[in-house]
């Protein structure tokens, strides 16, 4: 049994135990020839031991030696214990971090904006590894295995612990060892069957644990799939960008690291802004990490009383003199007098009829739950229409088959949610193709779609 204060080798000086379990102990050590602490990683020899857990034990450090990133744990020495009872042991750079395990043990809660950026750090850890020759697979991505260093001003994570890794393809037909824990490995992975996309699971599940205290195993489920959005008010888009990493099919999950990043950096961009005009138009937009607010206003809020004055001034004027006058109020005099009325009427409803959609404004609203259409004529909203945003699977400009005023085509944004859909710029007698392609753009990537 070891000690405190024990030598190994006489150089690893053991100091306290880090964690331990049936076979395996790891130490805080220091080191008396670089003057440093390091762990020491070992495994016990006993009867229960089985030769799979010597063959993982050595792939560690045959993988560590390789290793070089900032972010992971350097290797600095191996060797075999030759005592009453023989160990492995491996020696590794001390990260001075609490793991996201204990973070979470100790209360702590995690923002969006935390929850990004350690996804952008662990994604950029998995980049390097799986685009090694032979790529290498962690296999145990999950809070207890990352570090998160609160010292630092840009809290940095460590990826540790590759007691599970695979540096090679599994062999059709081979036999192989189940690793990974419950809740955070994929269903390929206790298959045999890991890939670059069995880390993603694991990273998407550690990440939702963070954004909502609760452990994936105790999610509830629906067709295998965690659910989760209801728990939290993050954005739609990191919503979306979580559900594709936890995805149960291996074929619809992201299939590499850079591609998970890439898309996460897209609807990051798309929520940074607090407030945008689109190019060349009146349309503003207003974002943050969880509300999109687009005001979509009038085409011309003068028209229609310059218009309608233009027309019913006139008839007004005639109108008055007419009945000022020293006519007679014949029965052909009233039935002039009846057609002039009409003439007025007809004349203001068809000029309302061609302008009032030109008067009509849009506010379209979207929160981390729901979306809101509202279309207003002189500051009364006439229609609303409402929906759950998880449930838009689609947003696209359109053409209108019709044109306006100016003989101009114009487009539409269309909001499918499967069966329905949704119109913006419809009822204002359209958009521009610049427009309708730009808010459809930015829509998407706010949703992460």
């Amino acid at each position: 049994m070891l000690k405190a204060q024990e030598i190994l080798v006489e150089r690893y000086q053991l100091l306290h135990v880090l964690g331990e379990s049936a076979s395996r102990q790891a130490w805080l050590a220091q080191d008396l020839v670089n003057h440093e602490q390091v762990v020491v990683k070992l495994l016990i020899t006993s009867d229960q031991l089985q030769w799979e857990n010597v063959r993982l034990f050595e792939r560690e450090a045959k993988v560590l030696r390789q290793l070089d990133h900032p972010r992971i744990p350097q290797y600095y020495d191996d060797f075999v214990l030759e005592r009453d009872i023989v160990s492995f042991a491996l020696v590794q750079e001390y990260i001075a971090a609490k793991s996201l395990k204990e973070l979470l043990a100790s209360g702590k809660t995690f923002s969006e904006t935390e929850v990004r950026k350690i996804a952008v750090a662990v994604l950029k850890i998995l980049i390097y590894l799986h685009t090694l020759s032979p790529p290498v697979l962690h296999r145990d991505i999950k809070p207890s295995n990352l570090l998160f260093d609160e010292s630092k001003i840009q809290n940095q994570i460590y990826l540790v612990d590759f007691g599970a890794v695979q540096d090679r393809a599994a062999t059709e037909g081979a036999t192989f060892t189940v690793v990974g824990t419950y809740g955070y490995a994929p269903l390929e992975q206790f298959g045999g069957r890991a890939t670059p996309a069995s880390d993603l699971y694991a990273l998407g599940a550690t990440l939702i644990h963070l954004a909502t205290g609760i452990s994936p195993a105790d999610l509830p489920q629906f067709d295998s799939k965690m659910q989760f959005a209801h728990l939290t008010k993050l954005n739609p888009g990191f919503v979306r960008w979580l559900q594709l990493l936890t995805e149960p099919n291996l074929e619809n999950r992201f299939q590499t690291a850079s591609a998970a990043l890439e898309a996460l950096q897209i609807n990051q961009s798309a929520i940074t802004s607090a407030y945008k005009d689109v190019p060349y138009s009146p349309i503003s937009v207003r974002k943050s990490s969880d509300k999109l607010a687009i005001y979509i206003p009038s085409i011309d809020e003068k028209a229609i009383g310059l218009i309608l004055g233009g027309i019913g001034l006139p008839l007004w004027v005639l109108f008055w003199k007419y009945v000022t006058s020293n006519i007679t109020f014949s029965i052909e005099n009233i039935s002039i007098l009846f057609w002039v009325i009409i003439w007025l009427v007809m004349s203001i409803l068809l000029a309302a009829w061609w302008i009032l959609p030109n008067e009509i404004e849009s506010n379209i609203y979207f929160d981390n739950q729901n979306f809101e259409i509202q279309w207003k004529l002189f500051g009364i909203t006439v229609k609303k229409q409402r929906g759950n945003v998880l449930d838009i699977n689609k947003v696209y400009s359109s053409q209108i088959s019709s044109k306006n005023q100016n003989h101009k085509q114009m487009y539409e944004v269309i909001l499918s949610l499967g069966v329905d859909e949704y119109y913006i710029g419809r009822l204002r007698q359209g958009l521009s193709q610049e427009e309708s392609r730009y808010l459809a753009s930015e829509i998407r990537d706010w949703l992460g779609i």
